[in-house]
């Protein structure tokens, strides 16, 4: 294991749309309700409504779920309209991604919180620009990783294969979370993480369901449904 920072965390996925957003914006709020003032970091959003001015969805959710203020370009710096790989929209779109412009603003971030909640974009592998992945950037922050993975068939070797991409990198992995709806019959959900662990040797923190707002309080669906990440973030933030 290399040396790594400890003033912010990534959250890297296994693919798009498996919850990181998610999971970033629950990890905030609980750093936010210990004292911390923890903001968050998005380097790369596509699928971006062009009628809000290119607003990212995941910004706006975050905001309202951890009660956090954020604004473009200052906590997103790149945005597309295409809902695609980010080298695809950039091309289509005919602005290549700026991985020094993305570093400023990582770096201003740095400067104004002292724990930063960075998002990555689809899974660890998508391109960012020519010769350049997302864990090409993720080793450039220098940040240890979550990974955020889903419950389901077939996530052993999605999970498996990205994080031994991030450890080709030398990037920590801290552990690996599942989210979403999970059948309690699904023997693949019930046994994929411990062969995860197993074979990876990375921690498996627990499952996060899905979260119904008219049945509960964010803060209640935590405790009672997440309270692991209290545990993992208070003592990781805390180091």
């Amino acid at each position: 294991m290399v040396a790594y920072s400890n003033n912010g965390l990534f959250i890297a996925g296994t693919d798009t749309e498996v919850g990181k957003t998610f999971v970033s914006a629950i990890l905030l709020r609980i750093l936010r309700r210990q004292g911390i003032n923890a903001t968050y970091f998005k380097p790369v959003a596509t699928g971006c409504p062009a009628g809000r001015g290119l607003l990212p969805e995941d910004l706006a959710f975050v905001q309202d779920l951890a009660g956090v203020e954020l604004s473009e370009p200052h906590h997103c710096p790149i945005r597309y309209e295409k809902p695609l790989a980010p080298m695809a929209a950039a091309e289509l779109e005919g602005h290549p991604v700026s991985v020094e412009e993305i570093i400023r603003a990582f770096d201003a971030l740095r400067k104004e919180s002292p724990f930063l909640i960075v998002e990555g974009v689809g899974g660890v592998m998508v391109p960012l620009g020519k010769d350049y992945l997302l864990v090409d950037l993720m080793e450039q922050f220098g940040l240890p990783c979550l990974v955020v993975a889903r419950p389901s068939l077939g996530t052993i070797n999605h999970t498996l294969l990205s994080i031994r991409a991030l450890q080709n990198k030398s990037i920590t992995v801290l552990g690996f979370v599942t989210n979403g709806k999970k059948d309690p019959t699904d023997e693949a959900a019930a046994t994929s993480p411990s062969l995860i662990s197993r074979f990876s040797r990375i921690p498996f923190l627990g499952h996060i369901p899905i979260f119904q707002p008219q049945a509960e309080s964010i803060d209640a669906f935590i405790e009672s449904k997440a309270s692991f990440l209290y545990d993992f973030i208070g003592a990781f933030a805390a180091c």
